[in-house]
């Protein structure tokens, strides 16, 4: 599910037979227009909104919700699962990235009838399992590492969905000052997307 402001992403997914995938991708607002709703300070600093999805285990997305730069993904997580519910859709399972980790958020979906297959952060001093991939990046001026997410391989198709939308250039930007106008573009290339998915399919 998700989308953040100027390119700050992050993402969740569920994926598997009867399974769910959600993620998120960020847009910079309309730069020729001041205001507008769903708009929130990212984190580098711009304003911008949030596009987040709930994809099947093909990519194809079911149910989309848009928010300001700022929120935290986790508050649109349960909207977009309610919002496939209300329309007969109901998941076995719904997979996720570490940004959904939350106890509570996995005790929603469980009385849901959904099994959570959220991936979970790994606390600073936690030992790092033989085997696992890792790779060293900065934050600020400490040096960090991070291990490969075990789930990964199960929500790649909602980073391929986003990678999808996001060559619409009136999704990758937002010039829409009225947020139902920009869902509604976002709607438009959803269905091209899932279209797509069909076509190949069947091939």
């Amino acid at each position: 599910m998700g989308a953040v402001a100027d390119a700050d992403a992050g993402a969740a997914r569920a994926g598997g037979c009867g399974g769910l995938v959600a993620g998120d991708r960020g847009c910079v607002a309309g730069g020729r227009e001041k205001g507008g709703g769903e708009i929130g300070r990212s984190l580098r600093g711009r304003p911008g909104s949030r596009f987040h999805l709930a994809v099947d285990a093909r990519g194809a997305p079911f149910a989309i919700r848009i928010g300001p730069g700022n929120e935290n993904e986790r508050a649109q997580l349960l909207p977009l699962v309610d919002e496939l519910r209300s329309r007969g859709l109901a998941p076995v399972e719904l997979w996720a990235d570490r940004g959904y980790a939350s106890a509570e958020l996995s005790a929603q979906l469980q009385a849901r009838g959904i099994q959570a297959r959220i991936s979970k952060p790994r606390r600073a001093g936690d030992p790092i399992p033989p085997g696992t991939p890792t790779r060293e990046f900065w934050r600020g001026r400490q040096r960090r590492i991070k291990t490969a997410d075990p789930n990964a391989r199960h929500r790649w198709p909602v980073e391929r969905t986003n990678s999808w939308l996001r060559n619409w250039r009136r999704v990758a930007t937002r010039w829409e000052r009225r947020p139902e106008l920009w869902l509604a573009v976002i709607q438009i290339a959803a269905t091209m997307t899932i279209n797509q998915i069909l076509e190949r399919s069947f091939r």
